[in-house]
């Protein structure tokens, strides 16, 4: 049962509340702004009713727009009904500061009821949306956090235009992602090494570095990604010899994740031998 803070100092408007709403929520009652933070902190309802004539400023608006901006401040996506006997304006500042509706005193429960209902349906659709997208997130990240982030690979790509390691030597069982980038970067690292080459350093100025020639064009990080997610897809199809479960298991993605590298770069399953 989905949880409801109701915000009411006025015993009588609590108790229509408590008793009209208790068959769908479970309530928690706050009489004022200090007994609502606690609740909101004990329980994180994502829908709340609040009058905003609290004490000490029952007759005003005041504490209530302070409860308000708190709880807004602390979870932005809590839809807070505001209830008011006073003056429109009231409930026009409390939209602005965040609250999701307003109703107008004296209360119809079944006019409420309706607000209050949507309130929660529109939370749990955020929700929704919220872990779709972080799905959605992980899946398109793909392998480029294995190799997106490697140091080694920044340094690497800061002299050399293209990477391409190579595996020698017969292929008994499928090479995970991390033995492919270690053996790559082996190679990488002992082309690179003749091309440093310092000269002793002298009175007349600082230690020169010669024989180092720079790419003509420098790789953005991000194709740097591709060339790497690229070369790791291909390869790992061919290790395994076409079969998509195994290369899903040694990339470390789901299937349908595989599948959209493969179509994001063109790589069919097909023209890969294994």
């Amino acid at each position: 049962m989905e949880k409801l803070l109701v915000v009411e100092d006025a015993l009588a408007e609590r108790k229509q509340l408590k008793s009209g709403l208790c068959g769908e929520y479970r309530i928690l009652e706050g009489t004022d702004r200090v007994a609502a933070m606690e609740l909101f902190l004990g329980h994180f309802p994502k829908v709340v009713t609040l009058d905003l004539g609290l004490p000490p400023d029952p007759e005003g608006s005041s504490e209530g727009l302070l409860c308000l901006e708190w709880i807004i401040r602390m979870r932005p996506l809590t839809k807070v009904v505001v209830l008011t006997s006073g003056e429109r304006e009231d409930a026009y500042r409390a939209l602005e500061r965040g609250a999701y509706d307003y109703y107008r005193k004296p209360v119809v429960l079944a006019e409420l009821q309706v607000i209050i209902r949507r309130a929660f349906h529109l939370s749990s659709l955020e929700q929704r949306s919220c872990e779709l997208k972080a799905t959605l997130e992980r899946t398109n990240a793909g392998i480029e956090g294995i190799a997106g982030q490697c140091v080694a690979l920044k340094q690497l790509f800061s002299h050399r235009q293209g990477f391409a390691p190579k595996i020698t030597g017969p292929v008994s069982e499928p090479v995970g992602p991390d033995q492919q980038l270690a053996i790559g970067l082996r190679e990488e690292t002992s082309a690179a090494a003749p091309l440093l080459e310092q000269t002793e350093p002298d009175e007349a100025g600082p230690q020169q570095v010669t024989g180092v020639t720079p790419p003509a064009q420098t790789l953005t990080l991000r194709e740097a990604r591709d060339r790497v997610e690229k070369w790791m897809v291909t390869d790992a199809i061919g290790n395994c010899r076409g079969n998509m479960t195994k290369a899903s298991e040694v990339l470390g993605v789901s299937r349908p994740a595989l599948y959209d590298l493969m179509k994001k770069y063109g790589i069919c399953r097909r023209g890969i031998r294994g």
